[in-house]
C-alpha cells in the first residue's frame, strides 16, 4: 500500500481510464467531422456503432449527430427527434436519445424504424380520402 491508503496501481488505472475516455471522445468527434464533410452518412455512423471497436459511438447523442450535418441546427435536429419520439409514443428528454438508445436490440428495431421514417418524404396521402376512406386497391 502506498501512503494515504492508495494502492500503487490506482494512478496507473486512472491514467488508463482517462486515456480510454479521451480516445472515445476523439472517435465520436472524428465521425461527426466525417458527417459534416459529407464523407459518410448518418446511417454509416449507425452501422459503424455496431462494431466492437467503435462502441464509443453508441454514447453519441442523436442531437449532436444530426447537428453535425451542414445547415442543421438544434431546431431541425429536435424536430427529427420529436418525430421519432412521437412515432414511438415515448416521452423522454431529447438529450437522452443516443445512438445506443436508437439501436438498442431490446426495442426490436422499432426505434430504428422510427428513425428511418423521420427521413422519409411525406408528399401526399397513399390514396384519395386517406385515412377515412378505404383504398380502392383492397
Amino acid at each position: 500500500m502506498a501512503p494515504g491508503g492508495m494502492s500503487a496501481l490506482q494512478p496507473y488505472g486512472l491514467e488508463k481510464l482517462n486515456q480510454a475516455r479521451q480516445n472515445a471522445a476523439r472517435l465520436r468527434a472524428e465521425w461527426m467531422l466525417l458527417v459534416h464533410d459529407g464523407t459518410v452518412t448518418l446511417n454509416d455512423v449507425l452501422q459503424e456503432a455496431q462494431h466492437q471497436e467503435s462502441k464509443a459511438l453508441l454514447r453519441l447523442s442523436v442531437r449532436q449527430l444530426l447537428m453535425s450535418q451542414p445547415n442543421w441546427g438544434r431546431g431541425k435536429a429536435d424536430s427529427v427527434i420529436g418525430h421519432i419520439l412521437s412515432v414511438l409514443d415515448v416521452e423522454i428528454d431529447r438529450r437522452l436519445v443516443t445512438v445506443g438508445w436508437l439501436l438498442d436490440p431490446r426495442a426490436g428495431g422499432r426505434r430504428f424504424a422510427a428513425w428511418l421514417d423521420a427521413f422519409e418524404p411525406k408528399q401526399r396521402p397513399p390514396w384519395p380520402g386517406f385515412p377515412h376512406a378505404r383504398s380502392s386497391h383492397v
